[in-house]
């Protein structure tokens, strides 16, 4: 085996490789970084924007939906390469799920937008399974990154907030901002807009932080996924995944994000200790959650925190006034929902395709029998427990990496093959002796 996780197996280092190999191991590396640039792009567009804007180039809502259109129609070849092979029934799940969100739109108010949420991490789940190898170094820099934005925001805000003024963009291009004053202070009226109703319990700064996301919510469920990384798919030292572990728990403190934090405790000594869990569990996950939210919801939810009864109202109060009619056919009120991610998939897919694509966010339809069983299933919970506290899950920043996440872990443990070289002699004390140089059919081959 040639290529595990982006490291080359030093018992048949490339050098020894015929030509033909070398020339595949070099395009399999250019396909990884070129699906990984654009992952980071479409993470990232928004801080370029905010950059582009706060140095007076006219930014617009308009402005940002044409560029993340751009941008997520780059990832698409990618996600349709030979390396994206889904299984016949991962299709038709998908299928279900495209056919769900067509049939309720026939049935509702025609919205574009259900269309490109629902098929958003499908495509970035593609992109994850192209790249076939992602080298760990470029997911450090990609956390060492964030949390170099969020410390320049946290220690030195005056300059945070000349490079992007946050509230400004987001002013300009998000509707629910709309008329907003953006300040022209030194960075402190400016940030300190972003600040949880009735005071922080986990927070240890004097405003959420959004660093390179410009808001917290992204950030914390950034921090969220690359914990569930390092802890389910890293596969090098200790050290080095302890330490991204607790960079990305200081990611969600900064954010003030009590889910992200409390995902990244419960989900990541499972996933250290290589918790080994029935397949069966992945399919039961989400339904199983959600229940058990409602039996909190129902038991004075503001025993643990005084606006957690409002955040779960937002998702089971539209159960309870909507007509069974209108949950079937997904024509629930997103007005009376205000930020449900739950209620929002409901309104894209209905009651079933909600549950199938979860199923198929989650890995459940792609994943290969020898796959960690444990990290799809923290994905689960990861959809499960965000979606019912808003719809920022769906938002591009984390979405994408989230379905990144989930193709690289599908296709973990599988890398192309590459036929080796003839058997050659190796001389040694006099008598000739033949190097254990097997040749191996191309395609590919589970490590």
């Amino acid at each position: 085996m040639l290529v595990a996780h982006g490291k080359i197996n030093r018992k048949n280092p490339a050098h020894r490789l015929p030509k033909s190999g070398r020339n595949l191991l070099v395009k399999s590396q250019s396909r990884a970084w070129h699906c990984f640039i654009i992952l980071c792009l479409s993470m990232f567009l928004n801080l370029i924007l905010a950059v582009a804007h706060a140095r007076g180039v006219p930014v617009t809502n308009g402005i940002v939906t044409a560029l993340q259109m751009l941008v997520t129609l780059v990832a698409v070849p990618a996600a349709l390469s030979p390396q994206a092979r889904l299984p016949d029934y991962a299709y038709n799940a998908l299928g279900f799920v495209l056919f769900s969100v067509i049939l309720t739109n026939l049935l509702n108010p025609f919205n574009p937008k259900t269309i490109y949420d629902i098929v958003l991490i499908p495509i970035y789940m593609g992109l994850g399974m192209s790249a076939v190898s992602v080298k760990p170094k470029w997911m450090h820099g990609l956390l060492i990154f964030v949390l170099a934005s969020a410390l320049l925001e946290l220690l030195l805000p005056g300059i945070y907030q000349w490079l992007v003024d946050p509230l400004g963009y987001l002013s300009a291009t998000r509707d629910w901002l709309e008329g907003v004053n953006a300040g022209n202070g030194s960075g402190g009226d400016s940030l300190n807009w972003v600040n949880r109703a009735g005071g922080s319990k986990l927070g240890i700064s004097d405003h959420r932080v959004g660093g390179a996301f410009l808001e917290p919510l992204s950030l914390g469920y950034f921090g969220a996924l690359m914990a569930i990384y390092y802890s389910g798919l890293y596969r090098g030292p200790w050290k080095t995944k302890v330490a991204a572990i607790i960079a990305c728990l200081a990611l969600t403190l900064f954010a003030d994000s009590r889910i992200p934090t409390m995902l990244i405790l419960l989900l990541c000594p499972l996933l250290l200790l290589r918790v080994m869990v029935p397949s069966v569990l992945l399919w039961f996950t989400f339904p199983v959650v959600i229940t058990l939210a409602g039996l909190f919801y129902a038991f004075e939810p503001g025993a643990l925190y005084s606006d957690m009864g409002l955040r779960l109202s937002l998702t089971f109060n539209v159960f309870q006034e909507s007509s069974f009619g209108e949950i079937l056919t997904g024509g629930v009120s997103l007005q009376r929902a205000a930020d449900s991610g739950i209620v929002y998939l409901l309104r894209c897919v209905g009651p079933l395709g909600l549950l199938m694509a979860i199923w198929f966010f989650s890995g459940a339809f792609s994943r290969r029998h020898s796959n960690n069983m444990m990290f799809f299933v923290a994905i689960s919970v990861y959809l499960a427990v965000t979606l019912l506290f808003g719809g920022a899950t769906l938002s591009i920043k984390t979405a994408s990496l989230l379905g990144y996440l989930v193709g690289m872990a599908t296709s973990l443990g599988y890398a192309p093959q590459v036929r080796a070289a003839p058997a050659v002699p190796a001389r040694s004390s006099g008598s000739a002796r033949f190097q254990n140089r097997r040749a191996t059919p191309a395609g590919w081959k589970k490590l």
